[in-house]
């Protein structure tokens, strides 16, 4: 039987013995679309399929619209970390923001500059490495990053870079798989026990690799996601927990699914700045 995340992981093994040239390969392949992983063809090619991304996007994440709706980014310089489908890029440029977009793929290049053309938008899109990029120290204003960072090879050297480049005064929000959640532990123990794995020699961490995306996939609490900011200077004013639309559990009351996904909700969410 085949699986996308592990067949995609394997051929990225075989073409490669560097690390992030792993994580890029596995990225080129899978470029986040929102498509289904398994899917044949993954990539939007009419304007409606480029604008139903973001429209899936909002529907699907109501964290994220509000955010979206109430932040302010007027004429601050943004850095979009792993731009992927370019959606968030372009958003960001309707808070104001001017955006330069950056994505280790030339797939998330070529996908962002297809997006900025679809929604109008002005980004400067570069194909970089977080881990080492080519931009002065202080260039920054705002660090945005959804679901990318716990992708890096080295999220030490990532998130060093992401301070490197924000100007003291700065901030920042970033998005990382939460460890808490109760999608970590559900769908875990799902493959250990009813799937057998647990008696192939996986544990908890290593059965992610079996249905989570990317070649590197780290699941973190907020304790080891606040000091890894804070070791290099960058401060956490605000967690957050959530999840998308889908219900954390089947059958759940609204009220009882949206309180559990703001506490263990898949996505752990970090709002921060750089002092002065």
């Amino acid at each position: 039987m085949t699986n996308p995340f592990t067949d995609t992981a394997t051929t990225a093994l075989e073409n490669s013995a560097d690390r992030q040239e792993r994580n890029r390969l596995w990225w080129e392949t899978k470029p986040m679309t929102y498509a289904e992983w398994a899917a044949a063809d993954r990539l939007p090619k009419t304007e409606a399929e480029f604008k139903e991304i973001e429209s899936y996007v909002l529907r699907t994440g109501p964290w994220l619209k509000q955010w979206f709706e109430r932040v302010s980014l007027a004429s601050k310089t943004c850095i979009d970390i792993g731009s992927g489908s370019g959606i968030f890029s372009s958003m960001l440029t309707r808070r104001d923001a001017v955006v330069t977009a950056i994505d280790l793929t030339e797939a998330g290049v070529t996908l962002t500059r297809e997006t900025a053309k679809v929604f109008g938008a002005n980004i400067d899109i570069v194909r970089t490495d977080v881990e080492h990029t080519p931009f002065a120290s202080r260039s920054f204003d705002f660090a945005f990053s959804w679901g990318v960072l716990h992708h890096t090879s080295n999220m030490q050297k990532a998130v060093g870079e992401m301070a490197r480049v924000l100007k003291p005064g700065g901030g920042g929000m970033m998005m990382v798989y939460h460890r808490r959640s109760v999608v970590y532990y559900l769908h875990g123990l799902y493959w250990l026990l009813v799937r057998g794995k647990l008696w192939q020699g996986y544990n908890l961490e290593r059965v992610q690799d079996l249905y989570t995306d990317g070649f590197y996939h780290r699941y973190m609490t907020k304790k080891e996601l606040g000091t890894m900011l804070a070791a290099h200077g960058l401060m956490v004013h605000t967690f957050s927990v959530t999840q998308y639309e889908k219900k954390i559990l089947p059958g759940l009351p609204g009220p009882i699914d949206r309180g559990l996904k703001a506490r263990f909700g898949m996505c752990l969410i970090a709002e921060f700045e750089k002092p002065v």
